[in-house]
């Protein structure tokens, strides 16, 4: 006797193309729609995170889509820390510090707070779970659905197909600005001085560090290299002698650390091909360093536990919004009626060999960052959260660090939601509305 079967035999009919010497076409297909919501963002890092956090407090139907199977974008997937501006951001950033304070996971670093990724991926799963955020994992946003100059939702891409996801609002959370460009924005790309994007690092962590303190990066530089003299190697370390490289960041855990250190140089990180080398290099690099690490006396006994899943891109593209935040909003400090988050980092400029020096470090102040740097000049129906948000090369080496885009993200969800009730576009709402709307929840702005 057999058992009656639940195998199920499948056959799905192929998509009709047509291969030419100009390339592939694709014959026109219906795309089911997956979900209609009021706000769909497209990326669960820090910007992301803080868009459908704030979106889902004030009552909108949120769908929150994202590539890896956690949040945290650069926090997790990336292995970033430490938590770079983590002060006067108010709202849904006090929220999850308070919450990874209470979790025992957040220590001061150098003046800065570091967290334990583990706890930080359960922290923000729990956050999002309790404002019932949809979140679909192991799902990438592909390209912008637009109907007459509006954008109306994304094509999706997973194990289930090719589906599109309708909304009021979306909000372009990738940090490289994929939704926005295949929306048809007009963005920039690299420094004005060489054409280049700042070069990327992949992070690692490492275990059993015994009585390890560092207070900046040229002490530890000269050590490694003197090491590297002694041991006669050719490798070379990835990185000048100034203070952006190497650290060695020490995590909640006494005796583990996040090391700041890889670098490769003139990478485009819009191209898979240049990422997948630059990914194989500087993963070689992490396991080059951790054998000079070894010569020193606090990592004799030390190995690496993990590298990052993802590169550590530090610029992409920079979308055209109504507003450009420049750098001369950053010399005179500059204040806005419409502001959403102000900042206080440093134009953090890391260069390579041979190429420009003279923007790393220009002088600033204290600056903000206004509504209209999150509103895209080309298309209705969006905006921006996180690093592809409308600002110079120089500008945006300052505001780039995780806390400011997550503030830039809790700014644009609360927006996104309050017009997808409203029925407007992004580009009619008051931005001096939501500026005492964040200012009421405790987002800190200079004095007027």
């Amino acid at each position: 006797m057999t058992s009656a079967s639940c195998e199920k035999w499948i056959k799905q009919s192929a998509h009709a193309m047509r291969v030419t010497p100009l390339g592939v076409w694709e014959a026109p297909r219906r795309l089911a729609v997956r979900r209609h919501c009021n706000v769909l963002v497209c990326g669960a890092g820090p910007a992301g995170l803080g868009a459908a956090l704030a979106a889902a407090d004030q009552g909108a139907e949120v769908v929150l889509v994202e590539r890896w199977a956690m949040p945290g974008g650069m926090w997790t997937a990336g292995l970033v820390n430490p938590f770079f501006e983590d002060t006067k951001r108010g709202y849904i950033v006090r929220e999850l510090i308070n919450r990874l304070e209470a979790a025992d996971s957040w220590r001061i670093w150098c003046g800065n707070y570091c967290f334990d990724p583990e706890i930080m991926k359960l922290t923000l799963e729990q956050m999002l779970r309790e404002r019932n955020v949809h979140v679909l994992y192991y799902s990438q946003a592909v390209d912008a659905i637009v109907e007459k100059g509006r954008v109306c939702g994304a094509v999706v891409e997973s194990k289930a197909g090719r589906e599109a996801i309708l909304a009021d609002v979306v909000i372009d959370a990738t940090g490289d600005g994929d939704i926005a460009a295949r929306a048809g924005c007009e963005f920039a790309y690299g420094s004005p001085v060489d054409g280049f994007v700042q070069p990327m690092t992949l992070m690692f962590e490492i275990r059993d560090i015994h009585g390890f303190r560092q207070r900046d990066s040229r002490g530890l530089y000269d050590r490694l290299a003197a090491a590297l003299a002694e041991r006669g190697s050719d490798f070379e370390l990835p990185f000048p002698r100034y203070n952006a490289a190497p650290y060695v960041i020490t995590l909640p855990c006494d005796t583990a650390g996040a090391v700041q250190a890889t670098h490769v140089y003139r990478v485009n990180p819009l191209d898979p091909a240049e990422l997948t080398a630059g990914t194989m290099t500087t993963r070689e690099q992490a396991h080059q360093l951790m054998s000079l690490l070894k010569t020193l006396p606090e990592f004799a006994d030390s190995r690496i536990t993990n590298t990052a899943a993802s590169m550590g891109l530090r610029e992409s593209r920079r979308v055209t919004g109504l507003y450009r935040i420049g750098v001369e909003d950053l010399a005179e400090g500059r204040r806005f009626d419409d502001a959403v988050c102000c900042v206080h980092f440093g134009v953090d400029i890391h260069h390579g060999p041979g190429q420009d020096k003279s923007g790393h470090g220009t002088k600033m102040r204290p600056y903000e960052i206004p509504y209209r740097c999150l509103v895209p000049r080309d298309v209705r129906g969006m905006l921006l959260a996180g690093r592809c948000i409308s600002g110079d090369h120089f500008a945006h080496a300052s505001y780039r660090v995780t806390g400011s885009m997550m503030a830039t993200g809790q700014a644009a969800g609360f927006a996104a939601a309050r017009c997808a009730a409203q029925g407007i576009d992004p580009a009619e709402f008051d931005g001096t509305q939501l500026h005492a709307e964040l200012a009421a929840r405790n987002c800190g702005f200079l004095a007027r």
